[in-house]
């Protein structure tokens, strides 16, 4: 049997249930307040920048190299991570984030990199047909999990579907039917995410289901 979901560093509380829901976003049970506003979002954009720098060039020798960094907060921001200052507190972020036309292009060609990565082309939402050494799954189920929560909270449907097709295809190959895991949690409800996720929100339905988790945590 799966193990109950219980509290995790970077992933909030889960409540044990006989299905896997979704948790809503924590300020949705906390009355978050959202950030400072202009200095927050210039310091957002100056890691993501740096980072990127790096995905590019990660994309131009060596593929593999790319998971080894540690980036998850401020590349794919949550609302519950373990670096405060990088987690989405409230809508106002989310408006603010999305707001900004370069740190939205390039929070979007961070997810195409990353998961290129691991082998998968985003667009086509399908495995890449003539990898290069180094492009393949890491069985690191953390930050794919992360990824998935993030372009929830964001509310980029096409990115979420892409993601979670990556997930089932993950499920259905490698990952032999198991589950997704961290330190013996289960990360399952990334397999159903949907979007929207409030009435009025941006974004379409994202299909099905998917995600993952595995080994260490390498944020």
């Amino acid at each position: 049997p799966r193990p109950p979901l219980a509290a995790m560093e970077d992933f909030g509380s889960y409540q044990a249930a006989p299905r896997v829901v979704p948790r809503p976003p924590l300020w949705e049970r906390t009355g978050g307040c959202g950030m400072a506003g202009a200095v927050e979002i210039d310091r957002f954009k100056t890691q993501q920048l740096e980072t990127l720098t790096i995905f590019r060039q990660c994309a131009q020798s060596d593929w593999s190299s790319l998971h080894h960094h540690h980036f998850d907060w401020w590349m794919f921001p949550i609302d519950d991570g373990s670096m405060r200052e990088f987690n989405l507190q409230g809508e106002e972020d989310v408006a603010l984030l999305k707001g900004d036309p370069e740190w939205i292009d390039r929070y979007r060609e961070s997810v195409r990199l990353a998961t290129a990565a691991w082998g998968w082309d985003l667009e086509r939402r399908c495995r890449v047909p003539e990898p290069q050494p180094g492009q393949s799954w890491t069985h690191w189920d953390v930050r794919l999990a992360k990824m998935c929560r993030s372009t929830f909270l964001m509310e980029e449907p096409e990115l979420l579907a892409s993601l979670q097709a990556f997930a089932r295809d993950l499920q259905a190959n490698e990952k032999r039917g198991e589950s997704f895991f961290y330190a013996g949690i289960c990360l399952d409800e990334l397999l159903y995410f949907q979007l929207p996720r409030r009435a009025g929100g941006g974004g379409a339905a994202a299909p099905g289901a998917g995600g993952g988790r595995n080994g260490g945590d390498p944020s």
